[in-house]
């Protein structure tokens, strides 16, 4: 077990974000979260990370702060900074190389000293998934991360985002609103409401390299949109 949560709560000043939430994740376990706007996903991700904490019930990780990447919606790039050292932010300069070798591998290779106003959508989301795994994180939270871009660049992203965390053994936790990436990202698929989980589903083929094309694909999304509708 690497994270824990159990009866979790958090309120802000004026409302609950959610409560009621329990969930257990094991280690190298790729873990999709869906639910309807406003029923806390975010949140609980924030709390995971560390940034903020429960109000009630208790979470329990096998790592500190520093075992958690969080990456957001939007890039967060700082503009006055090149690429390579967007990526090294808070990292000292021994890890320039390590660095290079990162964006290189995501086809970012020749713009690495370039400023985040001259890449596209696309590569600044690369960027920050670069900056992300650099620090070789026990789990990376991703919200949402893939919003923003066209589908091609989203799959594309998708499958690099997915070789790479099982490649590592990385303990993975996405927020999406998309059915169908959650589905290819999740080996567990969890429905999130305001008052806790209200369906699982495995994904059995996951690691399946044909997963988009197979006839399960669909139906798992079919089910959830079922489920997902009945939360109204």
């Amino acid at each position: 077990m690497i994270l824990s949560l159990t009866d979790a709560k958090l309120d802000y000043p004026k409302t609950t974000a959610f409560q009621h939430f329990s969930l257990t994740v094991e280690d190298g376990e790729m873990v999709s979260i869906i639910g309807r706007s406003g029923c806390g996903k975010t949140s609980l991700l924030y709390t995971i990370a560390g940034l903020l904490p429960l109000s009630g019930g208790t979470m329990q990780r096998a790592f500190g702060n520093e075992g958690v990447a969080l990456m957001f919606q939007q890039d967060r790039l700082l503009p006055w900074k090149r690429i390579i050292d967007n990526v090294l932010l808070g990292l000292s300069k021994e890890k320039t190389e390590e660095a290079a070798t990162f964006l290189r591998s995501m086809g970012l290779g020749t713009v690495m000293h370039h400023y985040p106003h001259e890449l596209s959508g696309g590569m600044r989301q690369r960027v920050a998934l670069a900056r992300a795994l650099i620090r070789k994180p026990n789990i990376l939270l991703l919200d949402e991360p893939l919003a923003s871009l066209d589908e091609q660049q989203r799959e594309m992203l998708q499958n690099d985002i997915k070789k790479y965390v099982r490649d590592q053994g990385i303990t993975l936790l996405l927020v999406t609103h998309s059915i169908q990436e959650a589905v290819f990202m999740g080996s567990r698929i969890v429905m999130m409401t305001n008052k806790g989980v209200s369906y699982e589903l495995k994904n059995q083929l996951h690691d399946d390299p044909n997963l988009r094309t197979r006839d399960e694909f669909f139906s798992m999304q079919k089910t959830l949109r079922l489920h997902l509708e009945a939360t109204r």
